[in-house]
């Protein structure tokens, strides 16, 4: 099947999306449980019972028992795990690392992988730990990258498995470009990227951030992003900020054998604990002592439970926080309980900034909280302090995050909805000419700021706050309530544009598309002939033709350097005002 992928939203760089599977649509980010035919700690029917959509399962396992190979092709792997939900498959990659190598090609991998219905599956490649040989990994780039090449020569007959290419490297850079660029021409249906072994069991999230970030600059965004082996909630909302989508591991029952309880913030140890501190159906029935003094499997099978409904928990939570727009707050507040979390935030923040930005909603809807010295350099304080240089005003505010801020933007997001604590907001009021010149300057070009020359504003009756812009009369946009943001009429953009150097705030469609979108259609990728790359998730955009004549105004879903990464039929725009009426 071919892939269909579409982001609903994002908050820093994470996307809330929906992944269509031939099994079902999975909404991402998400955590896939690994689970072992050989060591069923949890079943696949408890999973799905607790609320697991999707689990990963390892085929070579499968295939090297006769009697599950057998019953798998039969079956399928879907009634052989007695689970309906989306069922993903490694390839024995994983044994590569522990071994050395696996006793089954690349192609059969891939052949019994599709015939017994995996949703999604994976080419044999070799993963590495953080402190493999140049050499040795050379060799192992060479054969993941031999594998990919020969998935792509057989892809045709493996339709309706979603396929994910994951480029390798390890800490070597320049291998893991060249393996990245190769594996983005080969254009696999979900991207991987591969945990760093050793690293990973020392907690180095700074060097899994960084290789994460390295991949994923190169890699294609419209695809999404699979962080192999990524599995305590605590990093969760950490890695899915910098732009995975999903997660696998086995984590969950691998400490449960050694007694170790799961928290958002991080591990106990099950001797040390008097309270639960959980209300998920395992610690509500059971004390810590009841729990000890089980025998080892039923203690092994309760703390996995447990282990996997706080993951179940976490993964919610970081979608909800994407939904809220406030899931940067929930990244400093998870790695203020981990000194290397911690260290791994700064280390992004400061060093992989630009890229994070990319992906950042212009504005969002909730208030911008103020946790910590790391807040500086959140992507949308850093892009906010920018924009503000280029700005001149007559009267400004002093505020601690961003300098000197013009009056007239005391409602725009972020610095008016910006908590800081001890910081009072400004007193001072912006006139109608301030506030819209700062506005229109701030939001899209500093040479807008002559539309405020003699506009005027209608207040909310019920709340004094600024609504409508007008300007000789004519209605040229609307302040939204949530952001202080402007949303322009078509009499607004028309006047935007006779101001606006080219490409600012613009998308060109097609000619062929020209009446689809000035009918209200929603402009997809596929209508587009080029775009501002500065417009961002949540931008108010102008919507022309090749003439630079308006045809709608709209807000962006994706960011303007990445659209063109999207397959043809993802929306870009979704359009607000059209030119011409819809079609009866």
């Amino acid at each position: 099947m071919d892939l269909v992928f579409r982001v609903r939203k994002s908050d820093a760089s994470a996307r809330l999306s929906d992944l269509k599977t031939k099994s079902g649509t999975l909404t991402l980010p998400e955590f896939f449980p690994v689970y072992n035919p050989n060591k069923p700690v949890v079943t696949p029917k408890e999973m799905k019972e607790m609320g697991i959509r999707a689990l990963i399962t390892n085929s070579y396992i499968i295939y090297k028992s006769e009697e599950l190979r057998r019953r798998a092709l039969e079956l399928g792997i879907h009634s052989l795990l007695g689970f309906d939900g989306i069922v993903m498959t490694d390839s024995g990659a994983y044994q590569i690392y522990r071994y050395g190598d696996v006793e089954i090609s690349n192609r059969e991998i891939l052949e019994f992988q599709h015939a017994i219905g995996s949703d999604i599956g994976s080419i044999l490649d070799v993963p590495m730990s953080s402190e493999i040989s140049r050499a040795e990994a050379e060799k192992g780039v060479m054969r993941t990258l031999k594998n990919a090449e020969e998935w792509s020569e057989l892809k045709d007959g493996l339709k309706g498995t979603l396929w994910v290419g994951t480029p390798q490297g390890s800490i070597h850079t320049d291998l893991v470009e060249y393996s990245s660029r190769r594996i983005r021409e080969l254009d696999f249906d979900y991207n991987g990227v591969g945990s760093l072994k050793v690293a990973l069991e020392r907690y180095d999230f700074t060097l899994q951030a960084k290789h994460f970030l390295l991949v994923r600059s190169i890699l294609k965004s419209g695809k999404p992003f699979h962080f192999w082996g990524i599995g305590h909630p605590s990093t969760f909302a950490f890695f899915a900020a910098l732009g995975a989508d999903s997660f696998d591991s086995a984590a969950y029952a691998l400490y449960a054998e050694q007694g170790r309880y799961m928290t958002p913030h991080g591990t106990l140890q099950l001797e040390d604990i008097e309270e639960f501190p959980c209300s998920c159906p395992v610690c509500t029935r059971y004390t810590p002592k009841e729990v000890r003094e089980l025998p080892r499997e039923d203690r092994t099978r309760l703390i996995a439970r447990h282990n996997l409904y706080v993951s179940i928990s976490e993964i919610r939570k970081v979608r909800e926080a994407i939904r809220g727009e406030w899931l940067w707050e929930l990244v400093q507040e998870r790695a203020r309980f981990h000194p290397k979390l911690y260290a791994a935030l700064d280390y992004v923040l400061k060093s992989w900034g630009d890229l994070l930005e990319v992906r950042e909603p212009f504005s969002k809807s909730s208030g911008l909280q103020y946790s910590g010295p790391e807040t500086f350099f959140r992507p949308e304080v850093v892009r906010a302090r920018e924009r503000l240089r280029s700005l001149s005003f007559e009267r400004y505010v002093v505020r601690k995050l961003y300098g000197r801020v013009p009056v007239g933007l005391k409602y725009v997001y972020p610095f008016g909805q910006t908590v800081f604590p001890y910081e009072e907001d400004p007193a001072d009021e912006p006139s109608d000419e301030e506030l819209v010149s700062s506005l229109l300057s701030y939001q899209y070009h500093p040479s807008l700021s002559e539309l405020g020359k003699g506009a005027s504003i209608r207040r909310s009756k019920r709340t004094g706050m600024p609504r409508e812009v007008l300007r000789n009369g004519i209605t040229i946009g609307f302040i939204r309530p949530s952001d202080g943001m402007f949303v322009p009429t078509l009499q607004g953009g028309e006047q935007m544009l006779r101001i606006l150097p080219s490409p600012r705030s613009r998308v060109c469609v097609k000619e062929r598309f020209e009446e689809t979108v000035a009918r209200g259609t929603t402009v997809f990728v596929k209508f587009v002939e080029w775009a501002d790359p500065l417009i961002r998730p949540k931008s108010e955009v102008l919507v022309v033709n090749s003439r630079d004549e308006l045809l709608a105004t709209g807000k962006a879903i994706l960011s303007g350097r990445e659209y063109g990464d999207f397959d043809g039929n993802h929306p870009f725009i979704l359009i607000r005002r059209h030119k011409l009426p819809r079609e009866a």
